[in-house]
Protein backbone atom coordinates (compact mmCIF):
# COMPACT_ATOMS: atom_id res chain seq x y z
CA UNK A 1 0.00 0.00 0.00
CA UNK A 2 1.43 3.70 -0.94
CA UNK A 3 2.08 5.95 2.06
CA UNK A 4 0.45 9.48 1.73
CA UNK A 5 3.59 10.80 1.12
CA UNK A 6 4.52 8.18 -1.71
CA UNK A 7 0.84 9.80 -2.98
CA UNK A 8 1.80 13.30 -2.19
CA UNK A 9 5.20 13.06 -4.63
CA UNK A 10 2.99 10.93 -7.35
CA UNK A 11 0.21 12.98 -7.69
CA UNK A 12 2.92 16.18 -7.52
CA UNK A 13 5.12 14.78 -10.35
CA UNK A 14 1.98 14.30 -12.37
CA UNK A 15 0.02 17.72 -12.13
CA UNK A 16 3.68 19.20 -12.91
CA UNK A 17 3.48 17.65 -16.38
CA UNK A 18 0.29 18.69 -16.46
CA UNK A 19 1.47 22.34 -15.04
CA UNK A 20 3.82 22.09 -18.03
CA UNK A 21 1.67 21.54 -20.85
CA UNK A 22 -1.35 24.03 -19.48
CA UNK A 23 1.67 26.82 -20.08
CA UNK A 24 2.47 25.01 -23.21
CA UNK A 25 -0.90 25.79 -24.30
CA UNK A 26 -1.06 29.50 -23.44
CA UNK A 27 1.79 29.95 -25.41
CA UNK A 28 0.46 28.33 -28.34
CA UNK A 29 -2.46 31.00 -28.02
CA UNK A 30 -0.04 33.74 -27.28
CA UNK A 31 1.95 32.51 -30.46
CA UNK A 32 -1.55 32.94 -32.54
CA UNK A 33 -2.26 36.15 -31.67
CA UNK A 34 1.45 37.08 -33.06
CA UNK A 35 1.36 35.11 -36.09
CA UNK A 36 -1.69 37.01 -37.13
CA UNK A 37 -0.12 40.07 -37.79
CA UNK A 38 2.76 38.39 -40.17
CA UNK A 39 0.13 38.85 -43.54
CA UNK A 40 -0.91 42.48 -42.21
CA UNK A 41 2.81 43.47 -41.84
CA UNK A 42 4.06 41.74 -45.03
CA UNK A 43 1.54 43.89 -46.73
CA UNK A 44 2.50 46.75 -45.76
CA UNK A 45 5.90 46.44 -46.65
CA UNK A 46 5.54 45.06 -50.01
CA UNK A 47 2.62 47.78 -51.09
CA UNK A 48 4.74 50.31 -49.33
CA UNK A 49 7.90 49.43 -50.71
CA UNK A 50 7.21 47.88 -53.74
CA UNK A 51 9.95 49.64 -55.95
CA UNK A 52 13.05 48.14 -53.77
CA UNK A 53 14.58 51.26 -53.67
CA UNK A 54 16.84 52.05 -51.20
CA UNK A 55 16.40 54.75 -48.73
CA UNK A 56 18.23 57.91 -49.46
CA UNK A 57 16.17 61.03 -49.23
CA UNK A 58 14.44 62.79 -46.73
CA UNK A 59 10.86 61.57 -48.22
CA UNK A 60 12.23 58.04 -48.29
CA UNK A 61 13.00 57.93 -44.89
CA UNK A 62 9.88 59.76 -43.51
CA UNK A 63 8.11 56.30 -44.93
CA UNK A 64 10.10 54.26 -43.53
CA UNK A 65 9.34 56.40 -40.28
CA UNK A 66 5.72 55.91 -40.99
CA UNK A 67 5.90 52.45 -41.81
CA UNK A 68 7.67 51.29 -38.67
CA UNK A 69 5.06 53.15 -36.80
CA UNK A 70 2.04 51.31 -38.41
CA UNK A 71 3.89 47.90 -37.56
CA UNK A 72 4.82 48.97 -34.00
CA UNK A 73 1.02 49.49 -34.15
CA UNK A 74 0.20 46.53 -35.77
CA UNK A 75 2.40 44.40 -33.35
CA UNK A 76 1.41 46.10 -30.37
CA UNK A 77 -2.23 45.42 -30.24
CA UNK A 78 -1.25 42.00 -30.42
CA UNK A 79 0.96 41.73 -27.42
CA UNK A 80 -1.85 43.64 -25.69
CA UNK A 81 -3.73 41.42 -26.39
CA UNK A 82 -1.37 38.29 -25.41
CA UNK A 83 -0.94 40.09 -22.10
CA UNK A 84 -4.40 40.10 -21.23
CA UNK A 85 -5.00 36.80 -21.97
CA UNK A 86 -2.55 35.92 -20.00
CA UNK A 87 -3.17 37.45 -16.80
CA UNK A 88 -6.60 36.37 -17.27
CA UNK A 89 -5.60 32.75 -17.26
CA UNK A 90 -2.87 33.60 -14.25
CA UNK A 91 -6.12 34.67 -12.01
CA UNK A 92 -7.66 31.64 -13.19
CA UNK A 93 -4.71 29.13 -12.79
CA UNK A 94 -3.29 30.64 -8.97
CA UNK A 95 -7.02 30.07 -7.68
CA UNK A 96 -6.95 26.23 -9.14
CA UNK A 97 -3.52 25.45 -8.02
CA UNK A 98 -4.26 26.43 -4.42
CA UNK A 99 -7.37 24.34 -4.68
CA UNK A 100 -5.70 21.73 -5.58
CA UNK A 101 -2.71 21.51 -3.32
CA UNK A 102 -5.28 21.61 -0.28
CA UNK A 103 -7.64 19.26 -1.66
CA UNK A 104 -4.77 16.88 -2.05
CA UNK A 105 -3.69 17.13 1.20
CA UNK A 106 -6.81 16.24 2.33
CA UNK A 107 -7.34 13.31 0.17
CA UNK A 108 -4.10 11.07 0.97
CA UNK A 109 -4.34 11.70 4.62
CA UNK A 110 -5.45 8.95 6.64
CA UNK A 111 -6.37 11.19 9.59
CA UNK A 112 -9.38 14.04 9.56
CA UNK A 113 -7.64 17.06 8.74
CA UNK A 114 -8.62 20.95 7.93
CA UNK A 115 -6.90 22.45 5.11
CA UNK A 116 -6.69 26.35 5.00
CA UNK A 117 -7.14 27.63 0.97
CA UNK A 118 -5.20 30.96 0.69
CA UNK A 119 -7.13 34.32 0.72
CA UNK A 120 -8.48 34.87 -2.74
CA UNK A 121 -6.64 38.65 -1.83
CA UNK A 122 -3.42 37.10 -1.28
CA UNK A 123 -3.82 34.77 -4.38
CA UNK A 124 -4.02 37.58 -6.32
CA UNK A 125 -1.02 39.42 -5.26
CA UNK A 126 0.53 36.08 -6.73
CA UNK A 127 -0.31 37.71 -10.36
CA UNK A 128 -0.31 41.57 -9.90
CA UNK A 129 2.14 42.50 -6.97
CA UNK A 130 4.82 39.62 -7.03
CA UNK A 131 7.48 40.81 -9.13
CA UNK A 132 9.70 37.98 -10.62
CA UNK A 133 13.55 38.84 -10.86
CA UNK A 134 12.22 42.45 -10.18
CA UNK A 135 9.66 42.26 -12.66
CA UNK A 136 5.59 41.69 -13.00
CA UNK A 137 4.01 39.81 -15.07
CA UNK A 138 2.68 42.95 -17.37
CA UNK A 139 6.41 44.04 -17.17
CA UNK A 140 7.84 40.86 -18.36
CA UNK A 141 5.04 41.10 -21.56
CA UNK A 142 5.83 44.82 -22.12
CA UNK A 143 9.69 43.76 -22.06
CA UNK A 144 8.89 41.23 -24.48
CA UNK A 145 6.97 43.44 -26.75
CA UNK A 146 9.72 45.93 -27.14
CA UNK A 147 12.18 44.04 -28.38
CA UNK A 148 9.84 42.28 -30.46
CA UNK A 149 8.48 45.22 -32.32
CA UNK A 150 12.61 46.71 -32.31
CA UNK A 151 14.10 43.34 -33.95
CA UNK A 152 11.46 43.48 -36.91
CA UNK A 153 11.95 47.23 -37.71
CA UNK A 154 15.46 46.90 -37.22
CA UNK A 155 15.14 44.33 -40.33
CA UNK A 156 13.18 46.58 -42.10
CA UNK A 157 15.05 49.93 -41.35
CA UNK A 158 18.29 48.25 -42.26
CA UNK A 159 17.08 46.07 -45.61
CA UNK A 160 15.26 49.09 -47.14
CA UNK A 161 18.06 51.16 -46.23
CA UNK A 162 20.52 48.78 -48.00
CA UNK A 163 17.84 48.41 -51.11
CA UNK A 164 17.15 45.01 -50.31
CA UNK A 165 14.63 43.71 -51.92
CA UNK A 166 11.16 43.92 -49.99
CA UNK A 167 10.10 40.17 -50.37
CA UNK A 168 13.83 39.45 -49.05
CA UNK A 169 12.82 41.56 -45.99
CA UNK A 170 9.74 39.99 -45.51
CA UNK A 171 11.32 36.59 -45.43
CA UNK A 172 14.07 37.54 -43.00
CA UNK A 173 11.41 38.66 -40.77
CA UNK A 174 9.36 35.83 -41.20
CA UNK A 175 10.69 33.02 -42.63
CA UNK A 176 9.38 30.77 -44.85
CA UNK A 177 6.51 28.30 -45.73
CA UNK A 178 9.04 25.66 -46.21
CA UNK A 179 10.57 26.30 -42.62
CA UNK A 180 7.31 26.74 -41.41
CA UNK A 181 8.37 30.24 -40.29
CA UNK A 182 11.90 28.83 -38.22
CA UNK A 183 14.25 30.75 -40.42
CA UNK A 184 12.79 34.28 -39.52
CA UNK A 185 13.80 36.51 -36.97
CA UNK A 186 10.10 36.53 -35.56
CA UNK A 187 10.93 32.48 -34.44
CA UNK A 188 13.32 34.06 -31.97
CA UNK A 189 9.46 35.82 -30.44
CA UNK A 190 8.03 32.83 -30.40
CA UNK A 191 10.99 30.88 -28.55
CA UNK A 192 10.68 33.65 -26.28
CA UNK A 193 7.01 33.70 -25.51
CA UNK A 194 7.80 30.05 -24.23
CA UNK A 195 10.40 31.13 -22.19
CA UNK A 196 8.06 33.76 -20.52
CA UNK A 197 4.86 31.87 -20.28
CA UNK A 198 6.77 28.74 -19.02
CA UNK A 199 8.40 30.91 -16.23
CA UNK A 200 5.39 32.64 -15.88
CA UNK A 201 3.29 29.88 -14.95
CA UNK A 202 5.81 27.99 -12.83
CA UNK A 203 6.38 31.67 -10.62
CA UNK A 204 2.48 31.15 -10.12
CA UNK A 205 2.44 28.11 -9.42
CA UNK A 206 5.96 28.34 -6.84
CA UNK A 207 3.67 30.88 -4.81
CA UNK A 208 0.57 29.12 -4.75
CA UNK A 209 2.76 26.05 -3.57
CA UNK A 210 3.94 28.36 -0.97
CA UNK A 211 1.06 30.01 0.60
CA UNK A 212 -0.93 26.32 0.89
CA UNK A 213 2.18 24.62 2.89
CA UNK A 214 2.61 28.43 4.67
CA UNK A 215 -0.90 28.17 5.84
CA UNK A 216 -0.71 24.93 6.58
CA UNK A 217 2.53 24.31 8.15
CA UNK A 218 1.24 22.09 10.90
CA UNK A 219 0.25 19.58 8.65
CA UNK A 220 2.96 19.56 6.19
CA UNK A 221 5.91 18.92 7.41
CA UNK A 222 8.70 19.23 4.61
CA UNK A 223 8.74 19.94 1.17
CA UNK A 224 11.42 18.59 -1.48
CA UNK A 225 12.94 20.45 -4.61
CA UNK A 226 12.47 18.05 -7.37
CA UNK A 227 14.43 18.66 -10.62
CA UNK A 228 13.04 17.02 -14.26
CA UNK A 229 16.29 15.26 -14.27
CA UNK A 230 17.02 15.33 -18.31
CA UNK A 231 19.19 16.72 -20.69
CA UNK A 232 17.61 20.25 -20.25
CA UNK A 233 18.26 20.28 -16.60
CA UNK A 234 20.60 23.22 -15.00
CA UNK A 235 22.97 22.84 -12.73
CA UNK A 236 21.38 25.08 -10.33
CA UNK A 237 18.23 22.93 -10.51
CA UNK A 238 20.67 19.12 -10.79
CA UNK A 239 22.40 21.13 -7.23
CA UNK A 240 19.05 21.58 -5.66
CA UNK A 241 17.41 18.13 -6.52
CA UNK A 242 16.61 15.96 -3.68
CA UNK A 243 16.96 18.99 -1.16
CA UNK A 244 14.16 19.34 1.42
CA UNK A 245 13.21 22.81 3.53
CA UNK A 246 10.17 23.55 5.86
CA UNK A 247 7.40 25.20 4.60
CA UNK A 248 8.29 28.92 3.25
CA UNK A 249 12.21 28.51 3.39
CA UNK A 250 14.84 27.73 0.52
CA UNK A 251 14.18 28.52 -3.14
CA UNK A 252 10.86 27.89 -5.05
CA UNK A 253 10.93 27.32 -8.81
CA UNK A 254 11.27 28.98 -10.80
CA UNK A 255 15.09 29.68 -10.37
CA UNK A 256 15.92 30.62 -14.11
CA UNK A 257 13.86 31.54 -16.96
CA UNK A 258 12.18 28.17 -18.03
CA UNK A 259 12.34 26.26 -14.90
CA UNK A 260 10.46 23.31 -15.32
CA UNK A 261 11.18 21.99 -11.58
CA UNK A 262 8.90 22.32 -8.49
CA UNK A 263 8.59 21.17 -4.73
CA UNK A 264 6.67 18.61 -3.20
CA UNK A 265 4.89 19.16 -0.14
CA UNK A 266 4.97 16.15 2.43
CA UNK A 267 2.81 15.59 5.41
CA UNK A 268 3.79 15.36 9.46
CA UNK A 269 4.32 11.72 10.44
CA UNK A 270 2.90 13.26 13.77
CA UNK A 271 -0.62 13.52 12.53
CA UNK A 272 -1.98 10.67 14.28
CA UNK A 273 -3.58 12.37 17.33
CA UNK A 274 -5.85 13.35 14.74
CA UNK A 275 -8.90 11.14 14.75
CA UNK A 276 -8.88 8.77 11.61
CA UNK A 277 -11.05 9.00 8.58
CA UNK A 278 -14.32 6.80 8.59
CA UNK A 279 -12.44 4.59 5.94
CA UNK A 280 -9.12 4.85 7.78
CA UNK A 281 -10.62 3.60 11.14
CA UNK A 282 -12.33 0.54 9.56
CA UNK A 283 -9.63 -0.28 7.76
CA UNK A 284 -7.22 0.08 11.16
CA UNK A 285 -10.03 -1.82 13.59
CA UNK A 286 -10.34 -4.79 11.25
CA UNK A 287 -6.26 -4.70 10.87
CA UNK A 288 -6.37 -4.57 14.65
CA UNK A 289 -8.88 -7.39 15.72
CA UNK A 290 -7.37 -9.69 13.14
CA UNK A 291 -4.09 -9.30 13.94
CA UNK A 292 -5.07 -9.63 18.01
CA UNK A 293 -7.38 -12.78 16.68
CA UNK A 294 -10.39 -10.45 18.38
CA UNK A 295 -13.40 -11.77 15.29
CA UNK A 296 -14.71 -9.37 12.70
CA UNK A 297 -15.23 -5.94 14.33
CA UNK A 298 -15.44 -2.65 12.29
CA UNK A 299 -15.77 0.08 14.52
CA UNK A 300 -13.74 1.21 17.42
CA UNK A 301 -16.67 1.54 19.89
CA UNK A 302 -17.06 -2.17 19.33
CA UNK A 303 -13.55 -3.02 20.45
CA UNK A 304 -13.58 -5.11 23.67
CA UNK A 305 -13.81 -3.89 27.14
CA UNK A 306 -10.19 -2.97 27.94
CA UNK A 307 -8.59 -2.98 24.41
CA UNK A 308 -9.49 0.60 23.07
CA UNK A 309 -5.98 1.85 25.23
CA UNK A 310 -3.79 -0.51 23.38
CA UNK A 311 -5.38 -0.04 19.88
CA UNK A 312 -5.05 3.78 20.18
CA UNK A 313 -1.51 3.93 20.87
CA UNK A 314 -1.35 0.87 18.35
CA UNK A 315 -3.08 3.03 15.72
CA UNK A 316 -1.15 6.31 16.45
CA UNK A 317 1.68 4.56 15.38
CA UNK A 318 0.03 2.86 12.30
CA UNK A 319 -0.86 5.87 11.27
CA UNK A 320 2.59 7.47 10.86
CA UNK A 321 3.44 4.07 8.82
CA UNK A 322 0.45 4.84 6.66
CA UNK A 323 1.42 8.91 5.96
CA UNK A 324 5.20 7.49 5.74
CA UNK A 325 8.54 9.13 5.51
CA UNK A 326 10.04 11.34 2.89
CA UNK A 327 10.05 8.76 -0.24
CA UNK A 328 13.36 7.35 -1.60
CA UNK A 329 14.34 9.74 -4.66
CA UNK A 330 14.05 9.18 -7.88
CA UNK A 331 14.97 10.72 -10.91
CA UNK A 332 12.63 11.68 -13.13
CA UNK A 333 13.08 9.23 -15.83
CA UNK A 334 13.02 6.44 -12.90
CA UNK A 335 10.08 7.84 -11.60
CA UNK A 336 8.25 7.83 -15.16
CA UNK A 337 8.95 3.86 -15.55
CA UNK A 338 6.66 3.48 -12.60
CA UNK A 339 3.43 4.76 -14.04
CA UNK A 340 1.09 3.75 -16.03
CA UNK A 341 1.33 3.16 -19.58
CA UNK A 342 -1.53 5.39 -19.88
CA UNK A 343 0.23 8.22 -18.67
CA UNK A 344 3.70 7.82 -20.58
CA UNK A 345 1.95 7.57 -23.78
CA UNK A 346 -0.20 10.85 -22.55
CA UNK A 347 3.06 12.38 -21.53
CA UNK A 348 5.91 11.43 -24.36
CA UNK A 349 3.12 10.37 -27.28
CA UNK A 350 2.69 6.83 -29.20
CA UNK A 351 6.21 6.90 -30.88
CA UNK A 352 8.28 8.08 -27.95
CA UNK A 353 6.37 5.87 -25.23
CA UNK A 354 7.08 2.81 -27.16
CA UNK A 355 11.00 3.92 -27.21
CA UNK A 356 10.94 4.51 -23.88
CA UNK A 357 9.16 1.78 -22.37
CA UNK A 358 10.02 -1.27 -24.61
CA UNK A 359 12.88 0.28 -26.74
CA UNK A 360 15.26 0.84 -23.38
CA UNK A 361 15.74 4.92 -24.81
CA UNK A 362 15.61 7.04 -21.42
CA UNK A 363 14.65 10.56 -21.74
CA UNK A 364 17.98 12.58 -22.48
CA UNK A 365 18.04 10.51 -25.50
CA UNK A 366 14.92 12.66 -26.90
CA UNK A 367 16.70 16.02 -26.47
CA UNK A 368 19.86 17.21 -27.84
CA UNK A 369 23.18 18.18 -26.51
CA UNK A 370 21.54 22.47 -26.60
CA UNK A 371 18.43 21.47 -25.30
CA UNK A 372 16.49 20.43 -28.26
CA UNK A 373 13.89 18.15 -28.43
CA UNK A 374 14.91 15.92 -31.20
CA UNK A 375 12.53 15.24 -33.96
CA UNK A 376 11.50 10.80 -34.79
CA UNK A 377 13.80 11.08 -37.80
CA UNK A 378 16.87 12.08 -35.70
CA UNK A 379 15.93 9.59 -32.76
CA UNK A 380 15.72 7.39 -35.13
CA UNK A 381 19.38 8.41 -36.83
CA UNK A 382 21.12 8.05 -33.66
CA UNK A 383 19.00 5.05 -32.04
CA UNK A 384 17.73 2.59 -34.81
CA UNK A 385 18.27 -0.05 -32.28
CA UNK A 386 15.78 1.21 -29.56
CA UNK A 387 13.33 1.04 -32.98
CA UNK A 388 13.84 -2.50 -33.24
CA UNK A 389 13.99 -3.56 -29.56
CA UNK A 390 10.15 -1.69 -29.34
CA UNK A 391 9.10 -3.64 -32.99
CA UNK A 392 8.99 -0.17 -35.22
CA UNK A 393 10.12 -0.29 -38.56
CA UNK A 394 13.04 2.12 -38.77
CA UNK A 395 12.77 2.75 -42.01
CA UNK A 396 9.97 4.36 -41.70
CA UNK A 397 10.99 7.06 -39.59
CA UNK A 398 14.19 7.84 -41.92
CA UNK A 399 12.60 8.64 -44.79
Amino acid sequence: METANQQMYDAALRHQTYVLRYAAGIRNKINELLDQTEDEIAGKLLNKNGDSSRVVTSSDWERLTRLQKVIKEIRSDAWSSAGTLLSEEALSFVEQESKFYTLLITSVSPVIIDTVVPSPETLKSIVTSRPYEGKLLKDWVKDYADKDITRINKIIGTGLTAGTDTKEIARQVFGTVKAKGTDGITQHTRDSVNMMVRTAIQHINGNARREVGLMNAEIIELEEYVAMLDGRTTMQCKGLDGQTFKPGEGPYPPIHIGCRSARVMYISQDIGVRPAKPVTERLLVKEYAEKNDLGSIKKRDDLPYGTKGDYDEWARKRIRELVGPVPAKLNYNDWLKTQSADFQLDTLGKTRAELFSKGNLTLDRFIDVDGTTLTLKEIAQRDAAAFERAGLDVSKFLN
